[in-house]
């Protein structure tokens, strides 16, 4: 990898620290409209959505503090600093998989499904990567990688929960229509 300058770094956390920021604004805007319309999914698919919303919240602030701690900062508290937030990241991983099979059951969406494989394997690559690449010492070129993995995962999962929402609309769409259906029986 080339030598990475302190102006890619900024800019990294400039753009992570933006999706942040819009990504908690549609988050939000969701939750106060979006659950009203859930019926039978409801107590499935919101502790799902505080899971999603964590890990997406680590992905963005590993692009974001790991750039900010890059420029400012000794190497060694940047390690420090990318060891705490992959444990966050694996933690908040395992919450999001523990979840996913039951949401994908009772809402039919695979987007979310393909998007936790994809997303799994990509967090076993962004906290791995840096240590392999750079061994107990990773430079800042080892810990661009994982800052570039987590951007892209943090990125594909909001495409994903987008998606999500989508297909929920047609699902609660569908189970009204079955709920009709039944009634006029």
């Amino acid at each position: 990898m080339r030598d990475v300058s302190d102006a890619f770094l900024l800019n990294m956390s400039e753009v992570s620290a933006a999706l942040i920021g819009l990504f908690l604004v549609g988050i939000f805007f969701f939750a106060d409209t979006g659950f009203r319309r859930l019926d039978q999914a409801r107590g499935i698919v919101e502790p799902y959505f505080r899971a999603s919303t964590r890990i997406v919240l680590v992905l963005y602030a590993l692009p974001l503090g790991l750039s900010l701690s890059l420029v400012a900062l000794e190497p060694v508290w940047s390690r420090v600093l990318f060891a705490l937030l992959s444990l966050m990241l694996l933690a908040a991983n395992v919450d999001t998989a523990a979840r996913i099979r039951a949401v994908s059951k009772v809402t039919g969406s695979t987007a979310l499904l393909v998007n936790e494989v994809a997303g799994t394997l990509a967090v076993l690559v962004i906290v791995a990567l840096p240590w392999i690449l750079g061994g107990l010492h990773p430079t800042r070129e080892d810990l661009t990688w994982a800052i570039l993995l987590s951007f892209a995962a943090g990125f594909a999962s909001i495409a994903a929960m987008v998606l999500f929402v989508l297909d929920l609309a047609g699902f609660e769409a569908d189970a009204g229509r079955e709920d009709d259906d039944q009634r006029g029986r």
